[in-house]
This record gives structure tokens, C-alpha cells and sequence, in this order.
């Protein structure tokens, strides 16, 4: 081998040396800025947490259980504070989750109409319910501030062979299953209640 042709080997080498370096060196960059992504996602996802609003819900009834009130405190997180305000909406779930579940039987509702009705003992009243008074409009809330919405009883469905007496009894002292979304600065979280309805026996 000539002297030209070893310089044209090492040459070749350090070349190859060079590129396999370099690829090392993309994929260690790579790797830290995918790194850097899930540390970020993680942390992203830390804050969404720790910043989920805390509710405090009380139901207050009349003694006839003809009218009630619901009162919805945002009582933090201390987090939540530099947000000035948070968006709520609430929401009535039904009894089960299952509800319009099953495949539909010849004669009877769709699952659709079925999951549609109110499945509990209290719907809202209170103006900008929807047309089933399932969900009310959205309120701008602070933390350590409160808001109430006017609550009416719930009827069976129409194609229900139970009548409001059995009705009632069959939620007696259940209770009011909510779901209030909220919304602020591009966040959004879903806080699933259940509240128990108290007594006025002085109304």
C-alpha cells in the first residue's frame, strides 16, 4: 500500500469515526428533547391535578319536598386563586351509569330517550336550565365564593307504570348525583358529586 492510499484509508476512518459520532450525538439529542417532552408532560399533568377545583354542595328541601336548593361553594384550590375566576357548569347524572345501557327490546324506549330522562329525585328550576333541567348555564365562580340554583322534583318517564308516589319512594332519601365541569386559562376538569338533600323543617 502506497503512502497516498493510507492517507486515503485513515482519511476514511476518521470519516467514518466522524459520522458515527455524529449520529450518536442526534440521538442523544433526540433522547434528552424526548426527555425533556415527558418531563414537561408530566409536570403539564401534575399542575391540571393539583389544580382541580374543590366543591362544597349542600341541598336544602322544604318540608313539603316540593322545592329545594342547591348551593355550590368553590372552595379552592389555593391554586385556583390567580385564575380571578372559574367557569362552571353543572349537571344532573342519573342514578346508574347504565341507564339505555342494554339493547333495546322490541315495544320499548330507545336507549337514547332512556338515558335522556332524569333518573334521580331533583331536576333544575332555576333559569337557564336546559328543556329536561338536567344542566344549568354556565357561571363565572371565585374561589371561597358560592352560587344556588332552585331545584324541582322529578316525574317517572312517561312510559313508566309506576305512579309519583312509588316514584318518590324509590328515591327517598337518595342522593343527587352531580357533575360539574369547569373551565379556566385553557384548563378543564370534571368533578363528579354526590350530595344528600337535608330537611327545612322551618320552610
Amino acid at each position: 500500500m502506497t503512502t497516498t492510499d493510507t492517507i486515503a484509508a485513515l482519511a476514511l476512518v476518521a470519516a467514518i469515526v466522524a459520522a458515527v459520532a455524529a449520529v450518536g450525538s442526534w440521538k442523544a439529542a433526540r433522547n434528552s428533547d424526548k426527555a425533556a417532552e415527558t418531563m414537561s408532560r408530566i409536570e403539564q399533568q401534575r399542575l391540571h391535578t393539583d389544580l382541580t377545583p374543590d366543591f362544597r354542595c349542600t341541598i336544602v328541601a322544604n318540608d313539603a319536598c316540593s322545592t329545594a336548593m342547591l348551593l355550590v361553594h368553590l372552595e379552592g384550590p389555593p391554586g385556583l386563586l390567580s385564575h380571578d375566576t372559574v367557569e362552571i357548569t353543572v349537571s344532573i347524572r342519573n342514578d346508574s351509569p347504565h341507564r339505555g345501557g342494554g339493547p333495546q327490546l322490541a315495544g320499548t324506549e330507545s336507549p337514547e330517550t332512556v338515558r335522556a330522562h332524569i333518573w334521580g329525585p331533583w331536576k333544575f328550576s332555576a333559569d337557564g336550565r336546559d328543556d329536561t333541567g338536567r344542566t344549568v348555564a354556565a357561571q363565572q365562580l371565585a374561589v371561597g365564593e358560592w352560587t344556588r340554583y332552585a331545584l324541582t322534583p322529578t316525574t317517572p318517564p312517561p312510559w313508566s307504570t309506576s305512579g309519583m308516589d312509588g316514584w318518590r319512594r324509590d328515591y327517598a332519601n337518595q342522593p343527587v348525583r352531580l357533575s360539574i365541569t369547569s373551565r379556566s386559562q385553557g384548563n378543564e376538569w370534571t368533578v363528579p358529586l354526590e350530595v344528600l338533600v337535608s330537611i327545612d323543617s322551618a320552610s
